[in-house]
């Protein structure tokens, strides 16, 4: 039986030449990695894929048996429906996000979306619970737990180490900020069975009693100095990978002494907090700190006023400092009417900068505020006005915000110029990240 190693991405031509190989040819990668699924969908039946992963004879010798090497091999129609359910996954991933959170959410999804297979017996003469086939059957045992969760952290860049005890337990090592914590997808998932395996990351990397259990003490192999995350580390990162970006608010509404309506509604911005103005169709915002209120701000009547941006403190110090701040936001203009604000936080997350996109939308009940975080890599609100138009027609239309949340968690790209036109460019690993391929 001939095999074949693939170290980069399938094209037309490798998947050409694949097929031309004699039938039960087996080909081999490390992972799924930079991988589009369709190539798979094209690959003749009687080709057999291999994915290594965590169970590489080479780096581990025990690994070098029948039963580990068939564990390995799938058909290429099943790599299509196994690399489709990764990209379901991938595709709630914040690009925005650490580490640590991407960990933690491919953690959760698969411990509350998966099933243990008490019952556990081979189908067809093949044993499906103990590789990634647990993608397509919802179902598995720890050695497939820690094998999916390998991959899926493979696929992120992330590095994941597969360890096992020989006819017992499988778990991973995962590396975060150059540290390994232990983890155990498996015993999270069967933790609350009854609870519809809701996951308290009572396994991930912060059990101090960890390695006292006898089925995490792996024999034989290369010993690897192991941290814990502290409470707080997983705290805060639960916090972020739960936290939903999109803003659904109702504005309250003012009425001055001569009957005019004002819809306004307050956000905090650390250490000031930003009030959000709508009067007709006009749209101001003002930034404020704590010597203010925004009954007073609305008592001045700012719909008077051409301005967009204002700044009030009774501390004259500090008006300075909040018109440095009034800089992280901008309103812009389409060509259709429609108008929205954007503010940037101005902080860099994996070379991405966050924003808040804002826009009014009157219905029937009252006067809301909508937005959406959207990562972009530039500072789009800090964009010379030669950028202003094509930025609120082109890269942030209406319609492509919406395609850009919902396949790509709001990553939108960003702005430039080519022979004195505007074009939006967006950055393919950023992209391929998401699991999506265009």
């Amino acid at each position: 039986m001939s095999k074949l190693r693939v170290v980069k991405p399938l094209d037309n031509n490798m998947v050409k030449y694949i097929n031309s190989l004699p039938d039960g040819t087996t080909i081999e990668f490390d992972n799924t990695k930079g991988q589009n699924k369709e190539y798979f969908k094209i690959i003749k039946n009687t080709i057999t894929i291999r994915i290594i992963g965590g169970l590489n004879e080479v780096e581990k010798p025990k690994f070098n048996t029948q039963e580990y090497y068939d564990r390995t091999l799938y058909k290429p129609s099943e790599v299509f429906k196994i690399i489709d359910k990764m990209e379901q996954i991938e595709s709630k991933i914040n690009p925005s996000w650490n580490d640590l959170e991407k960990a933690m959410y491919i953690y959760k999804t698969m411990c509350e979306g998966m099933k243990y297979d008490h019952i556990d017996v081979p189908y067809k003469g093949r044993d499906l619970n103990r590789n990634l086939l647990g993608f397509i059957t919802g179902k598995s045992v720890c050695a497939g737990f820690a094998m999916m969760y390998k991959e899926m952290l493979d696929r992120q860049g992330i590095r994941c180490l597969y360890q096992n005890k020989q006819h017992g337990h499988s778990w991973n090592l995962v590396e975060i900020d150059g540290k390994l914590v232990p983890v155990d997808l498996t015993w999270d998932n069967t933790l609350n069975e009854k609870d519809n395996n809701r996951c308290d990351f009572a396994y991930f990397g912060r059990n101090k009693d960890f390695f006292k259990n006898p089925n995490h003490q792996v024999s034989g192999e290369k010993v690897h100095q192991t941290s814990n995350l502290t409470d707080n580390e997983v705290i805060n990162a639960y916090k972020k990978i739960t936290k939903k970006t999109g803003i659904h608010s109702k504005m309250n509404s003012y009425k001055d002494r001569y009957g005019k309506i004002t819809y306004y509604l307050t956000i905090n911005e650390g250490k000031y907090k930003r009030s959000i103005f709508v009067c007709g169709n006009k749209i101001q915002t003002a930034v404020y700190d704590n010597t203010m209120t925004v009954e007073e701000i609305l008592s001045y009547g700012l719909y008077k006023y051409d301005k967009e941006h204002f700044e009030f403190s009774k501390n004259r110090d500090e008006i300075q400092h909040l018109r440095n701040h009034n800089k992280c936001i901008s309103k812009y203009k389409r060509d259709d009417g429609s108008e929205f604000l954007l503010i940037t936080s101005g902080k860099i997350v994996n070379n991405l900068i966050g924003h808040k996109y804002i826009e009014i939308n009157k219905e029937k009940d009252g006067t809301y505020l909508d937005g959406e975080t959207l990562n972009s890599d530039k500072n789009l609100v800090q964009e010379p006005d030669t950028m202003r138009k094509g930025i609120a027609n082109i890269l942030l239309s209406k319609r492509r915000i919406i395609d850009k949340i919902n396949r790509f968690n709001g990553y939108v790209g960003y702005p430039g110029m080519e022979n004195g036109r505007f074009v939006k460019f967006y950055n393919e690993e950023v992209e391929r990240q998401m699991g999506i391929n265009r």
